[in-house]
This record gives C-alpha cells, structure tokens and sequence, in this order.
C-alpha cells in the first residue's frame, strides 16, 4: 500500500508541473515554459486580454512585413528566453484579484502584473491591455 500511494503522489506531481496557484509560481512557470519553447504553455499564462491583443499585434506585424515576420506571438513576448534567470521573485500587493511581484534580474528590478482567471493566475501586460481599450 505504502509503494501505491508514493507512486500516485508522483504520478500528481507530474500532472501540476506547472503551478499557477499563487502569482509567483504562474511568473515561474511562464518564465520555464519561455526556456523549454513551450509556446502554447506561455500563451496560457498571459491573461485572455493581453494574449488577444498580443496575437492581434502579431497578426498585424506578419502582415505589415508581407509575412517575412514569424506569426509566434511568444517570440515577441519574451525575445531574450535564454536570459539569466530571477534572482527574486517577491510579492508587492495581492488582493485575490490581482497581484504585482517585484521581480530582480541582474540588481534591477521589475514589476509584474497577474490577474486571477478562471481560478488560476495569469500574467498581465498593460502596456498591452490599455492599448487594446482604443
């Protein structure tokens, strides 16, 4: 019974490789996938307005270029994915519905936006989110 329940605990593990429960693990997890080139992975962390307006923008690039550009909206979201990793990732302001974690990169840090959708947190871009408003 013991070797049962050591393997299901593995076995869930593996079904929550990638944690968005709190605003930290969701950054941590869009960052992982970004390194793997998990694309699908990090266009299911960013939140559904800054990903809509994110493959809009894309869209429009592909077309400007007369389709010279790649159409991969994680390629414009993060272009540096082999950049050196957070040294901190701490939690400025939470409510439940929205948080920002002060990120460190290299001694500067950096503010990052998550909304909580759907039961699970999602990075949000606003420069992107407010120029979507019109």
């Amino acid at each position: 019974m013991p070797r049962l329940l050591a393997l299901l605990l593995l076995a869930s593990a593996g079904c929550h490789r990638y944690p968005d429960d709190t605003p930290a693990d969701a950054y941590r997890s869009l960052l992982a996938a970004a390194q793997r080139d998990d694309e699908e992975r990090v266009l299911s962390l960013l939140s559904d307005r800054s990903r809509t307006e994110l493959s809009s923008r894309v869209q429009q690039l592909v077309r400007a270029s007369g389709g010279a550009l790649r159409a991969s909206p994680a390629d414009y979201l993060i272009p540096e994915r082999h950049s050196p990793p957070p040294s901190a990732v701490t939690v400025r302001s939470e409510d439940g519905k929205a948080a920002v974690l002060a990120v460190t990169v290299q001694g500067a840090v950096q503010e990052v936006h998550l909304v909580r959708e759907g039961g699970h947190w999602r990075v949000s871009i606003p420069a992107l989110e407010r120029s979507g408003d019109g």
